[in-house]
């Protein structure tokens, strides 16, 4: 056997199998800053998620009522409860698959519920006329624009490139 190589040296034996010249190597690109940004700007959304879910039920138990008054009031506040520990679980399964660069809609889903439902509160408080700042809208507002802010983020041409770079 003859081969083109200098002595002690072995030949170019091109590209491994099942790999085609030219294609980028397979060492993964660092996560973008915007998609650890978008991740962590979701916090204060499962915190606060959690806290009005627990409380509106809470208040919902110590309603007035009896019967089947007292049922249906306590019934809604179950149900309320519900969806905010749906939010809180999709919200944490999302960035965990944004973390791992999985799929950038496991985080596009909770972000977008809380950032829609932020503006259809303030468009309708304002088509009602009865928008008026109260200290007590400082949370909801932040929540709501933060949640806004890691949409975009998580939309970003940076992050689109590193989730498509990760097959998500």
């Amino acid at each position: 056997m003859s081969s083109s190589a200098p002595a002690g040296e072995s030949p170019d034996l091109g590209p491994a199998p099942g790999t085609f010249p030219g294609t980028p190597s397979s060492t993964p690109r660092r996560r973008p800053v915007v998609v650890t940004i978008a991740a962590l700007l979701m916090v204060p959304s499962i915190v606060t998620w959690l806290i009005a879910g627990f409380a509106f039920f809470r208040a919902m138990l110590r309603a007035e009522g009896d019967g089947l008054g007292k049922i249906l009031v306590v019934g809604i506040g179950a149900g309320v409860l519900a969806i905010a520990l749906l939010v809180v679980l999709l919200a944490a399964m999302g960035i965990f698959m944004a973390w791992t660069g999985d799929n950038p809609a496991g985080l596009a889903v909770p972000a977008g519920f809380t950032f829609g439902l932020f503006v259809v509160v303030i468009v309708t408080l304002l088509a009602q006329g009865k928008l008026s700042f109260q200290p007590t809208m400082v949370t909801p507002l932040v929540v709501g624009g933060l949640a806004g802010v890691s949409l975009i983020l998580i939309k970003s041409p940076p992050a689109r490139a590193w989730f498509a770079s990760r097959g998500g």
